[in-house]
């Protein structure tokens, strides 16, 4: 558990250069969208060969999040306002399923969890930076202006890459995979730090509420159950039944920041979304004794 609450050191690090420098947050979006996260997609798909037996798991995963998107929209027309409908809608789908749910994958059930959250995190990269970003873009963009947006994205291009490469048994040699950690472990802590510069400009009005508490029964509620029932109805095996689970709860990832940044969609209500949702999520780790 202390390994988990230890990565919220670098948001509060995030939170101060704000506050006493500051930082601009776009600018660090900017760097780690189009610079380090090519790293870390590359690292992050390179570090073991993909088992073929463990490969249902992420399309498990990807059943649950576009089932329990029909719901989480329809429970979003609730909101007056277009982009926080979006914000609802998809935001509670897009979780931290890398960052933390890595971690905490396995610290549950080592290797094997390790394994799992790793190939969910992989199907969640490919949702983030193709269908994510076009819904993301809708908020202010036209169709075609967001193909643009999703096309010039390279982490999606690198993702395929790298997921080509381990298919056919290719890898890099260790200096070139130490190579790409440096990058992904810089490209984890500056997102890390965006949240937290985020978090430095976040201003909750009264009428943010009804987003607050839409966004939670949407992730809390709404996509676990939806994942529950889908795991259920298809007779997944109690040992990946549970790590799926646990990536399916984990809270809203960062990168959702990052996308709210890039394309004008209230970034300091989203990086508040992360950070109650982050809470609840640690909250419910300690009330089931982790």
């Amino acid at each position: 558990m202390l390994g988990v609450i230890g990565i919220y050191v670098f948001i509060v690090l995030g939170f101060l250069a704000k506050k006493q420098f500051k930082i601009d947050g776009k600018t660090l979006v900017i760097l780690s969208t189009y610079y380090l996260q090519p790293f870390l997609t590359l690292w992050g798909i390179m570090l073991m060969p993909i088992n073929k037996d463990l490969i249902l798991a992420p399309v498990y995963y990807l059943g649950a999040v576009f089932t329990a998107l029909i719901f989480t929209y329809l429970i979003s027309l609730m909101l007056k306002d277009k982009k926080d409908r979006i914000i609802a809608t998809l935001t509670p789908l897009i979780g931290n399923t890398g960052n933390l749910g890595i971690p905490i994958s396995y610290f549950f059930w080592g290797d094997f969890g390790a394994m799992v959250a790793t190939l969910i995190n992989l199907a969640n990269i490919f949702f983030i930076y193709s269908f994510g970003i076009f819904f993301f873009a809708k908020g202010e963009y036209t169709f075609k202006e967001a193909f643009k947006k999703i096309v010039k994205i390279p982490v999606m291009w690198f993702g395929i890459l790298a997921l080509v490469l381990n298919l056919k048994d290719i890898h890099f040699n260790a200096d070139i995979m130490k190579i790409l950690q440096m990058g992904a472990f810089a490209s984890i802590v500056t997102q890390l730090m965006i949240f937290g510069v985020y978090i430095a400009e976040i201003k909750i009005k009264a009428d943010d509420k009804a987003l607050v508490f839409i966004t939670l029964i949407n992730k809390f509620i709404v996509f676990v159950f939806i994942g529950y029932v889908l795991l259920t109805m298809l007779g997944v095996n109690e040992k990946l039944f549970w790590p799926i689970l646990l990536e399916i709860a984990t809270p809203l990832a960062i990168s959702n920041v990052n996308l709210a940044a890039l394309f004008n969609l209230y970034p300091q209500k989203v990086s508040f979304l992360v950070l109650v949702t982050s809470a609840v999520f640690l909250l419910l780790l300690l009330l089931i004794k982790v």
